[in-house]
């Protein structure tokens, strides 16, 4: 039973070179926020090297069943945090950041300290993956700084937090379609919009793939490498003449089986950070 007076976290101990893995299979247990913890914060314990990642979930359920997964890979428990604090904590690792040539992200709560050029991102996350501080939405924000040139029609597949949408039309893109099997994702999606000014080019729902209507000058798809290689034949009708394709979500290690699964399409870039690595696409000519 969920208790009434606090929120439960998940706490795994991982090594600094597998955080990036570990932190990507909480949000897919349904972690509704993530945070790096030191001796400096909440629970003081020194780390021998490693990293405390906590993962907050939404009841106590939730937060048992990820638990149960984890627990063979890492050493895992839960622990409590009074609501009052959690309120406040959980945006503790949110901050401005620079990305790409032009984009400067920064939480709502954060003023922006931007320079003549830039193009700035009010992006809050809540529960939904996509603040920019993961190398995977980094590496498509600055593929989008680089290749929008105006006007452009995008799908943005696993919308999350709508921050790559919201950055396609900030650079000039027309419109975007958001989608993403999460309801929360596309509450997130749209107040995202109001706050950058785009609400009204931006159209996002849990509108399943298959169901979108048209085609799109430009496809985005930041979810992981285990989903990706079984979606070309869903992605290659909504891709549009000339279409670009990018591709986010993968792991270096995973690379070749990523392009071996899209090898009907030429591939144009890749570029890496960390132990991730995104890809740009575009169709063969018939």
């Amino acid at each position: 039973m969920t208790r009434p007076d606090s929120h439960p976290f998940v706490t795994i101990r991982v090594r600094p070179e597998r955080l990036e893995v570990a932190q990507l299979r909480l949000w897919e247990l349904g972690a509704t926020g993530l945070e790096e913890r030191d001796q400096t914060t909440i629970v003081r314990e020194p780390t021998d090297g490693d990293v405390v990642v906590y993962a907050a979930f939404e009841d106590d359920a939730a937060a048992l069943h990820a638990l149960n997964e984890v627990r063979a890979e890492y050493e895992a428990d839960i622990v409590y945090v009074p609501h009052q604090d959690w309120a406040t904590e959980w945006r503790r690792g949110f901050g401005a950041q620079r990305i790409g040539r032009r984009l400067l992200l920064h939480p709502s709560w954060e003023p922006a300290q931007s320079k003549p050029g830039d193009i700035v991102l009010t992006i809050d996350p809540e529960n939904a993956f996509g603040s920019g501080d993961h190398e995977t939405t980094r590496l498509v924000l600055g593929l989008l700084d680089a290749r929008i040139t105006g006007n452009e029609r995008v799908l943005d597949v696993g919308c999350g937090s709508g921050i790559l949408s919201i950055a396609a039309i900030r650079l000039g893109a027309a419109s975007s379609v958001a989608v993403d099997i999460e309801e929360d994702a596309i509450v997130v999606t749209k107040r995202n919009a109001e706050l950058n000014g785009v609400a009204s080019s931006v159209e996002a729902s849990t509108t399943p793939l298959a169901a979108i209507a048209g085609v799109y000058d430009m496809v985005l798809a930041n979810i992981e490498t285990r989903v990706l290689v079984h979606m070309p034949d869903a992605l290659r009708p909504r891709m549009a003449p000339g279409a670009t394709l990018i591709l986010s979500g993968i792991l270096r290690t995973e690379k070749e089986e990523l392009l071996a699964a899209f090898a009907s399409m030429h591939v144009v870039d890749l570029v890496e950070e960390g132990e991730w690595c995104a890809c740009v696409l575009r169709q063969e000519a018939a």
